[in-house]
């Protein structure tokens, strides 16, 4: 199997470096490595080799932690740590239809997009035009497109009425369009809202049992990886602490 089909492959250095491109796309830019032919790469199988500008790697099929590992970034984007977890703890699977608030630099928007396949749709509200543009690109880059409708605009004037299987809001003051995307939502559907202080834990958690969700909690995820080396093992100095609370609740009634 090649890779004719235009996916989106990884060139991995020996020096653990990735570019992520798709083939056929004719000479790009490609940020670190310069001006790229991608059309030599349409007709090569994964795990064949190649040399750029005098460096080698290995090409592949690019994974989903490939392209956000290579994404542009403009607003900081929710981590995988947290990203997965929202995904468990809002039932996300193929085929929902996602409201996302807050595409940011589209971190989050193609894990959603990962998650819910290509019979799914996410719904992603950005009204920052700077970040909306680094967005765009970087869903282009995910080939998660036809999935992903971005709309530049406050997710307050989303009038949608029991459309949506989940939401989650990247957000400082989510409380303030919790009725708007309550409305949105299907009875049973979750909500997740990410935010990085516990006072507006908090308050949005109060917000959701004001308007009888059930369910509420939060929670928080901390990472730490072990440095496993020949002459022994013992946990990295450069521990991933607090990003942001993950705050949960269920709509229940319609």
């Amino acid at each position: 199997m090649d890779f004719k089909d235009n996916r989106q492959i990884v060139l991995l250095g020996g020096g653990g470096e990735k570019f992520v491109i798709r083939p056929g796309q004719g000479m790009k830019q490609v940020s670190g490595l310069g001006v790229v032919d991608t059309d030599r790469f349409s007709a090569v199988r994964p795990g064949s080799t190649t040399t750029i500008a005098g460096k080698n790697f290995v090409l592949l099929d690019a994974s989903l932690l490939d392209i956000l590992g290579c994404m542009r970034r403009g607003a900081q984007i929710i981590l995988p740590k947290d990203s997965a977890h929202i995904i468990l703890g809002c039932c996300i699977g193929p085929g929902n239809s996602v409201l996302e608030v807050g595409t940011g630099s589209g971190g989050l928007t193609l894990v959603l997009a990962h998650a819910v396949g290509d019979s799914g749709r996410i719904v992603s509200y950005e009204s920052n035009p700077k970040h909306a543009k680094v967005a765009r690109a970087n869903i282009e880059l995910g080939g998660t497109a036809a999935r992903v409708e971005l709309r530049e605009a406050d997710a307050g004037t989303c009038t949608e009425s029991g459309v949506y299987d989940a939401a989650v809001i990247d957000m400082p003051e989510p409380w303030t369009i919790l009725d708007a995307i309550t409305e949105a939502l299907k009875p049973g559907s979750y909500v997740c809202a990410y935010l990085p202080t516990m006072n507006q834990a908090e308050r949005v958690i109060k917000a959701m049992r004001e308007r009888d969700y059930s369910e509420t909690h939060v929670l928080e995820n901390i990472q730490r990886e072990l440095v496993v080396g020949d002459g022994g093992t013992r946990p990295s100095f450069d521990m991933l602490g607090h990003t942001g609370y993950l705050c949960f609740g269920r709509k229940v009634r319609v």
